[in-house]
């Protein structure tokens, strides 16, 4: 059957990609913008290739017509493509963060710290590839792209979840393309995506520069499109807050990463999402968020869970 394929306007298409990872279903959606010079936002891992080249086919869309893939931020469940993207869609330029070029021409640091912080995940993600140099293009806060058929982008610098995170406005559909610059979204239900290092006041900056946009819709890499951007950017930026006052007040208290999640919960009933989930689907739910309180914390985390 493949991959599906959901249409959100004429010309943006959401890719729900199946990688080989376990619990990855319906996590990893890359948008299509179909324009004279076609654009694919956050591939995946590699692993996600095969699936991602299907859905083109199942579009019509031949792999040499993509101009530009972009990256928000290049951890490996975007961006662990991007070697293998390129020789895949041979006419595309990488367009991402300048903080991101060294780690694409030389992923080896970012390979290694992948493995470090997702373990099997990572090493079921696929090995990250090279880019080469002369197919990068390093983003600039606020540059417009023009992909023609009155396809405009704007591209917008958002660190927090990553220091070398941008956004992507499409501002003729009022479409925000946000990374995990406002968190992740999962059967409706937001959650923070706040890993180590985290930076409060960077964090909430680059909420507010999103809220100025004033988008229509909001779609997230992780995962879906949804009305109301403006609302879900400001319950995004509300929710941070009350998490790092939550999660540091007890890390001084000394609890341990379920004993803070509990307390979270009782907090934000968006987190009853979690009562949903399949195993797999919630160990991974599971482990993301405790990371997310590891960054909200700092040194202060007791990272101890109960057994």
């Amino acid at each position: 059957m493949g991959p599906k394929v959901l249409t959100i306007t004429p010309n943006v298409r959401l890719l729900n990609l199946q990688p080989p990872v376990r619990g990855y279903s319906e996590f990893i959606g890359p948008y299509l913008l179909l324009a004279e010079k076609a654009v694919v936002l956050d591939i995946g891992p590699a692993t996600a290739i095969p699936s991602f080249l299907s859905s083109l086919h199942k579009l019509n869309v031949n792999p040499e017509d993509i101009s530009y893939i972009i990256f928000t931020h290049i951890h490996i469940d975007h961006a662990g493509s991007a070697g293998a993207a390129v020789k895949a869609l041979p006419n595309a330029q990488v367009l991402a963060h300048p903080r991101a070029h060294e780690h694409l021409v030389n992923p080896k640091t970012l390979w290694e710290a992948s493995l470090k912080v997702l373990g099997d995940y990572a090493a079921m993600s696929g090995l990250i590839e090279p880019v080469p140099e002369d197919r990068i293009v390093d983003a600039i806060d606020g540059m417009k792209l023009d992909l023609g058929d009155d396809l405009n982008l704007e591209i917008y610098f958002t660190p927090g979840h990553a220091v070398h995170h941008l956004s992507v406005f499409y501002p003729a559909a009022g479409i925000l393309f946000s990374g995990e610059a406002a968190g992740v979204c999962i059967n409706g239900a937001v959650r923070l995506a706040t890993p180590p290092p985290f930076k409060l006041e960077v964090t909430l900056s680059s909420i507010d520069k999103l809220i100025k946009l004033k988008p229509e819709k909001l779609c997230y890499s992780h995962f879906g499109c949804y009305k109301n951007g403006v609302e879900r950017l400001k319950l995004y930026r509300k929710k941070v807050v009350e998490w790092y006052e939550i999660v540091n007040f007890a890390a001084r208290k000394g609890k341990n990463l379920e004993e803070i999640l509990k307390m979270l919960r009782e907090k934000d009933k968006d987190l009853d999402y979690l009562d949903s989930l399949n195993g797999d689907v919630y160990s991974r739910e599971l482990s993301l968020i405790f990371n997310s309180i590891r960054g909200l914390a700092g040194p202060n985390i007791n990272n101890n869970v109960n057994t």
